[in-house]
């Protein structure tokens, strides 16, 4: 599994646990850290910075899920805000 372009990290994540979920159902053993090694290494190009930093600061073996996914969804939330900023800057130039 392996996140789209466009799509938002709480829809990734919401199907990657419904997955992580059916494998514990038929009796398979999957950690924290085995869903966070597996979310690190699908994110789009976008996230590789915020990888980077995960991977050299935290300490993945200890860290929890919903700590990930708030640190995927505060970068997403930048990386829009910056797109929105772009696309005012432009209109502004537009109109001078």
């Amino acid at each position: 599994m392996v996140m789209e372009e466009d799509q938002k990290v709480s829809d990734y994540f919401s199907k990657l646990l419904a997955l992580v979920n059916q494998m514990q159902n038929c009796g398979e053993s999957v950690t924290d850290e085995m869903v966070i090694e597996k979310v690190l290494r699908s994110l789009t190009p976008s996230f590789d910075n915020v990888v980077i930093a995960i991977e050299y600061v935290k300490d993945t073996t200890t860290m929890k899920i919903e700590e990930l996914q708030s640190a995927l969804e505060a970068h997403e939330i930048k990386l829009q805000n910056r797109g929105s900023e772009k696309m005012n800057q432009q209109a502004l130039q537009a109109q001078t």
